[in-house]
């Protein structure tokens, strides 16, 4: 057996692109990049390895995605077996996201995100064949699209000027925003990353949690001939969604187990949505939503506010599971800061 690879082996851990502020007012694409301007919203991440061995958390995000201004994307995923699965979506999930978008213009966001789910697991299915780091491990993962859209749901908004990103372009010049324009978030997850919105300090749950213990969950994977034991399928897995896992044991496939359709949620934001935090559960088995969305309300920028959350994990992880962390926080009350 090899040596345990140590706390900080750098071979070992996964890694997300640093985030950077932009020289000029737009990022072109470029992923984990703040424009130097002032925007609708203030996004800010944090991470931590924790006392883990390895790092297998990433996340990734885009201001000004597909080129139109005003619009995110956002993703955190949580790895498991190893870091190649997650440090795989953090840097192409989106990819597919975007050419989901553009080759279905009729359909709806929460359909395309489904769509794109399902073509980013099959996608990992085909790579899993000839890649041995990635047919072992998987990764759980909760994504955020914020786009501005006319009463009736279809996008308005303005195209940016310059589509050098290369994160790819909008197709045709989208129209100005009308007066009735509203921002709607949409939030999909598989597995039990989670996102959580603060309304007038309310928590509100937009994900769902992807157990085994789920009743829902349990009745799925045992009608597919699976089995729950001590709370994960086949006694391995504590999570009953996942992108990725795409493994064999003596005949059975675990794909056909732990299945990574999503649970998508859409929200139109008005002006008691303050924030959203989007974070795996190395947060969130050390704190509830409501204890979350508490610790930071009075913290206006979102920087700061996803690393108080990661220090509180850090320092109250009372089950000692010593997970990774990973905290990101949307605010979309930035008019009034």
């Amino acid at each position: 057996m090899g040596a345990r690879p140590s706390v900080n082996d750098p071979s070992k851990n996964a890694h997300s692109k640093p985030l950077t502020v932009s020289t000029g007012t737009e990022t072109f694409g470029t992923l984990n990049q703040i424009p130097s301007r002032k925007m609708l919203f203030d996004i800010g991440v944090h991470e931590a390895q924790g006392e883990r061995p390895t790092m297998e958390d990433t996340h990734a995000f885009i201001v000004d995605f597909d080129s139109v201004e005003g619009q995110l994307y956002a993703g955190v995923y949580d790895g498991h077996g190893n870091r190649n699965v997650s440090q795989w979506l953090g840097n192409h999930f989106h990819e597919h996201f975007l050419e989901c978008i553009h080759d279905n213009p009729d359909l709806s966001a929460i359909s395309v995100l489904n769509e794109t789910f399902t073509k980013v697991d099959n996608t990992l299915k085909l790579l899993s064949e000839t890649t041995e780091d990635l047919s072992d491990a998987g990764s759980t993962a909760v994504v955020a699209f914020l786009r501005l859209e006319d009463q009736d749901g279809s996008q308005t908004s303005f195209t940016m000027s310059d589509s050098r990103g290369t994160n790819g372009a909008a197709k045709s010049k989208l129209k100005a925003p009308s007066s009735d324009a509203r921002r709607v978030l949409y939030v999909a997850n598989a597995g039990d990353a989670r996102g959580v919105l603060s309304r007038k300090g309310t928590a509100v749950r937009l994900t769902k949690d992807h157990k085994p213990t789920d009743e829902n969950e349990r009745e799925r994977i045992c009608d597919a001939g699976g089995i729950v034991i001590r709370g994960r399928v086949f006694g391995t897995l504590a999570v009953s969604r996942s992108l990725g896992d795409h493994l064999s044991y003596d005949g059975l496939h675990l794909k056909d187990f732990v299945i990574g359709i999503p649970h998508t949620s859409k929200t139109v934001l008005n002006d008691g949505d303050e924030y959203c935090i989007m974070a795996c559960d190395g947060l969130w088995d050390v704190i509830s939503d409501q204890e979350a969305v508490d610790l930071i309300r009075n913290i206006p920028n979102a920087q700061k506010a996803s690393e108080k959350l990661v220090e509180y994990a850090l320092k109250n992880d009372r089950q000692k599971t010593q997970d990774n962390v990973t905290v990101m926080v949307i605010r979309f009350d930035t008019g009034s800061q």
